[in-house]
Formats: C-alpha cells, sequence, structure tokens
C-alpha cells in the first residue's frame, strides 16, 4: 500500500509498528452486571415491559376475534340472495290468484298459465337462492 494511502495513526508509525499486541483481538468487555458503572437492569422495568407487550398482544388478538364475530353475525349484502327473495313474493302471488281463478270458475287455461309461470319463477328464486347461500 502505498505511504499516501495508509492509515494515519495518531502515534505515529512508530508506535504502530512497536506494538504488535494492539493488533491482535482485543478481549469481549465484561457483562453489564459484572460493571459497577454500566446501570443495573431493573426486573420490575422488565417484568413491565413484558406484560405491555402481552397486553398489545392480547388486544390485537381481541381485535382480530371481534372482527371475524361480526362478519360471521352479519351477512354480506347479496344480490342473489335479494332477487330470490322478491322472485319468492312474486310467485304466492301468482298461487294466490290462481287459487282465485279456481274460487271463481274462471277458465282452466288461465289458471295453468299462472300456475305454470309460478312454478317456473319458484324455480329461479330456488336457484337464487342457492347462489347466494354458496358466496
Amino acid at each position: 500500500m502505498p505511504l499516501d494511502q495508509q492509515p494515519l495513526d495518531p502515534d505515529g508509525p512508530a508506535a504502530a509498528a512497536a506494538s504488535p499486541a494492539s493488533e491482535a483481538p482485543q478481549a469481549a468487555p465484561p457483562p453489564a452486571s459484572d460493571t459497577p458503572d454500566a446501570p443495573a437492569r431493573d426486573p420490575e422495568a422488565d417484568a413491565l415491559l413484558t406484560l405491555q407487550r402481552i397486553e398489545r398482544l392480547l388486544r390485537d388478538i381481541r381485535g382480530a376475534l371481534d372482527g371475524a364475530a361480526h362478519e360471521s353475525a352479519h351477512r354480506h349484502y347479496s344480490l342473489a340472495r335479494l332477487i330470490g327473495a322478491i322472485l319468492e313474493v312474486i310467485v304466492v302471488g301468482l298461487v294466490a290468484l290462481a287459487v282465485l281463478d279456481w274460487l271463481l270458475q274462471a277458465p282452466p287455461a288461465s289458471l295453468l298459465t299462472k300456475l305454470a309461470f309460478a312454478a317456473v319463477l319458484q324455480l329461479s328464486a330456488l336457484t337464487a337462492l342457492l347462489v347466494a347461500r354458496d358466496e
């Protein structure tokens, strides 16, 4: 290494060459509990930090559980469920009209037409409700 790129030693090059022990690895400093100047770790502070961490984790767990309970208690809006309910109301109305036609002795073609529409709409309502159940 050229002289101009060598790191500068505050004691000079002679001191660096004279003390090869300074290049040897130094022993690790003693643990903090053995040194009188180091602040002693307070077991109460450690316990308090641990309790605060546990409390934060428990709050996070409770928040997740509350969110899951809210999700399971309240169903999401389902368009298929709404369509199925509307079709059920129409089916009940068509069956009621068919019964009224039967009581008033209306022509059988009118009665059968209403019952056929009610049957098709009932199948459609059941299909919509099955789709809503799978969502």
